[in-house]
């Protein structure tokens, strides 16, 4: 059995929000050379109260992964989320969020709606299998994790490898791409 690809969490580099107003550290995305992208997960630290950046023509979900909890305000709209909850909203939204404790975290899916659905799910114990062209990614939620035997600490993460099988223990999330089917000319 091949070993997994672990991205492990404590090795990622802290990034500045494009708008400069906070910091995340990217876990997983499909950039090329340039850093271009169609989907990227990654997880934000949310330090303060603070605007969100936007990306038009960007979709979004986030899940909160806590301690304790966040405000966030989208196109003045309340939402309050607690550790485990996920919100779904537009890259060119007018975000705003607010932590209610310190060392707040949050896993970030954005990609780009007319190429790939998405979704976040959490699963225990499983065995996955992603086909040719989907992405899977597997999120670690604490320290006690495995995927094919492989230890992992909390948000390390690994894509599921296609048209192969993964055997998970622990709490995980689960993050799905599916690419969107082309319309061709004849149809549109």
């Amino acid at each position: 059995m091949q070993a997994l690809p672990v991205v492990r969490y404590a090795d990622l580099s802290a990034q500045p929000w494009k708008n400069g107003k906070g910091v995340s550290r990217t876990v997983l995305s499909d950039s090329d050379a340039r850093g271009a992208w169609s989907w990227k997960v990654s997880v934000a630290e949310i330090s303060q109260a603070q605007p969100y950046s936007q990306y038009p023509g960007i979709q979004r979900i986030q899940v909160a992964l806590g301690p304790g909890e966040i405000d966030l305000n989208i196109g003045g709209q309340a939402h309050r989320l607690h550790a485990g909850e996920q919100v779904a909203f537009a890259g060119e939204d007018e975000v705003s969020v607010a932590p209610l404790g310190t060392g707040f975290l949050a896993l970030n899916l954005m990609f780009v709606g007319e190429k790939w659905e998405a979704k976040v799910s959490t699963i225990g114990a499983a065995s996955l299998r992603a086909t040719s062209g989907e992405g899977k990614i597997l999120v670690a939620q604490d320290e006690y994790c495995r995927a094919d035997g492989e230890p992992l600490a909390r948000l390390d993460a690994l894509i599921v490898p296609a048209e192969s099988q993964v055997t998970t223990a622990g709490h995980f999330y689960l993050v799905a791409f599916t690419p969107l089917a082309k319309v061709s000319d004849s149809e549109a």
